[in-house]
Parts: C-alpha cells; sequence; structure tokens
C-alpha cells in the first residue's frame, strides 16, 4: 500500500508560508487528514575566515522567546537562485561578503510535516569590511555577529548552547566534508 491524495486544499496562507490540508488514504487503508506546511527553500551559510573561525548570529526568536546563536540563513528570493539568495542573506545578517562559495549539502528540515529543504553554503574569503553593518529585515531582531573557533564550536554543542536544529545539522556537513 502507499498514500493516496483525494483532494487538497489550502486552509492558510501568508507571505512566509502556507498550510496544505489533503484529503489522503493511509497506507493502512483508511481516510484522514494530513497537513502539510510548505515554504520555499531555505539557505543556511557557514562563513569561515582563513584561521578557520565561523560566524555566527546571536538572534532572538519570538516562537521561543529566546536569544540564540544560530548560522546566517534566509529563504529562497522568488526567481533567484538559492546560491543568490544565500549571499544576499550572509550580508544582510552579518555585513560579509565572500569570495568563493560551495555548496556542501541539502535536506529536508521536517519532511514529515513540511516540505522545506535546507540548502547548506560555504563561504570563504571573507571581505569583513562592513562587518556588523547589517541591513536586517524588520521581522528579525539580530543582536550581535559573532566569530567562534572550531573547537569552541564543538564545546558549545557538547554543552547544548547551540540550539537551533537547521545549524546543528547544517554544521555536521561541514564537519562531515572538512574533515573539522
Amino acid at each position: 500500500m502507499k498514500w493516496r491524495k483525494l483532494n487538497s486544499k489550502i486552509v492558510y496562507k501568508n507571505q512566509w508560508l502556507q498550510l496544505r490540508e489533503d484529503t489522503v488514504i493511509r497506507p493502512d487503508g483508511k481516510r484522514g487528514i494530513y497537513s502539510i506546511v510548505e515554504r520555499p527553500p531555505v539557505n543556511f551559510i557557514i562563513a569561515s575566515d582563513k584561521k578557520g573561525s565561523i560566524f555566527f548570529i546571536k538572534e532572538y526568536r519570538y516562537p521561543i522567546k529566546k536569544t540564540i546563536l544560530q548560522l546566517p540563513a534566509g529563504t529562497t528570493d522568488k526567481n533567484k537562485s538559492y546560491l543568490a539568495s544565500a549571499k544576499k542573506e550572509l550580508f544582510e545578517e552579518t555585513g560579509l561578503k565572500a569570495k568563493s562559495w560551495k555548496k556542501l549539502g541539502k535536506f529536508y528540515i521536517g519532511p514529515g510535516h513540511e516540505n522545506i529543504c535546507a540548502n547548506v553554503f560555504l563561504a570563504t574569503k571573507l571581505d569583513p569590511s562592513q562587518r556588523n553593518k547589517s541591513t536586517q529585515a524588520g521581522d528579525e531582531l539580530i543582536l550581535q555577529v559573532v566569530k567562534l573557533s572550531v573547537m569552541k564550536i564543538k564545546q558549545l554543542i557538547n554543552s547544548n548552547k547551540i540550539e537551533c536544529g537547521i545549524t546543528l545539522a547544517a554544521l555536521n556537513l561541514y564537519f562531515l566534508k572538512s574533515k573539522k
């Protein structure tokens, strides 16, 4: 057996996401409802300097009512490539520009309830001349740009001080591919 969709409707939509509800026949043969959050792909950026340190942002996140440490990131802009959107986000959130870009991979954030795919980019050969001069959007509250060594990052991960799941997954790709 497999899933079979009978019909589909959008039950909520705004400029950032939509919630779709499908009437389905489940693999057990029973009729049911499956709700799916749909959003454009997101891009997470590992901006690494000559010494291998990585730039993070400290940002207040309204849904969890706390400030967390995470990688610069953002949604893919309509009619722009993933890379172009990643470059824009890195500059907007940190003031950094990079001369060298490499896609490390991608993954689905929560494939049981959403379609969102996260692309992970490595940005190197950084130009820090405008660092901390972010042009963050009005719905962001970036408090600080922080540069951390790989050793410090691993300590923070070990002590549960990095709590953003997508940041942890992106760093995992980076550590596996760079052998750091």
